[in-house]
């Protein structure tokens, strides 16, 4: 649970980051800074069903967690780009489609 906690953490930290660059430049960009803000005012949980589909690329050590944080910014940059993303449901949604994981994906096949 604790892991969740802290990938939460990460991405609302993330988001609020990047809203308050936007917010910072010159000129302001504060529909782009709204969007990233509804995220994090969103932000609660991560359902199970997609916990168990980010934690073996979260909890794992390299090369996977790489993956997870080019996945995060790369959404990151396509929101501030324009992709509408509702809330953070929709966006750990969209991260876990990014990903491409499965929770087979990432377990020992009986070859390995």
């Amino acid at each position: 649970m604790s892991d969740k906690i802290d990938f939460i953490k990460y991405l609302t930290s993330t988001l609020t980051a990047a809203s308050t660059k936007l917010l910072a430049a010159n000129p302001t960009d504060t529909a782009k800074a709204g969007r990233l803000d509804q995220i994090v005012r969103t932000a609660e949980n991560i359902s199970d069903g997609y916990w168990l589909r980010i934690a073996p690329a979260y909890q794992s050590p390299w090369p996977i967690a790489p993956e997870l944080f080019r996945a995060v910014g790369q959404l990151n940059a396509n929101i501030i780009a324009g992709q509408s993303v509702a809330n953070f449901d929709a966006y750990i949604a969209l991260l876990v489609t990014a990903l491409g994981t499965t929770p087979a994906k990432r377990q020992p096949q009986p070859s390995e």
